[in-house]
């Protein structure tokens, strides 16, 4: 499943993060919606696994929540290795055009 409704935020935002939103589907929304999607899995005691499975087309991290029945933490890391075999792990992103270093 998703780990978020969105790509990775842009690194560098300083906005007051109570009054930031993020855009869904060209619809505002208020930046906390952001933790309803892994909260979920949370509260219900699943074991998860978050793993990036590429760039978007603007260049931002998209990632995959790797979700597994209760008590079954080891499937959940064993898939997550295999599919990081299969894609190749993480690949950072460009650095960001304002002006400061990713490092």
């Amino acid at each position: 499943m998703s780990v978020t409704p969105t790509t990775a935020l842009r690194h560098g935002e300083l906005a007051e993060v109570d009054t930031r939103t993020i855009t869904v589907n060209g619809v505002e929304r208020p930046y906390w919606d952001q933790v309803r999607w892994s909260q979920a899995i949370s509260v219900a005691r699943l074991p998860a696994a978050s793993v990036p499975v590429g760039l978007s087309r603007s260049g931002l991290p998209v990632g995959l929540q790797i979700v597994g029945p209760y008590l079954e933490d080891r499937t959940v890391v064993d898939v997550a290795a295999r599919l990081a075999g299969l894609i190749g792990g993480f690949l950072p992103p460009p650095p960001a055009d304002r002006g400061y270093s990713m490092s």
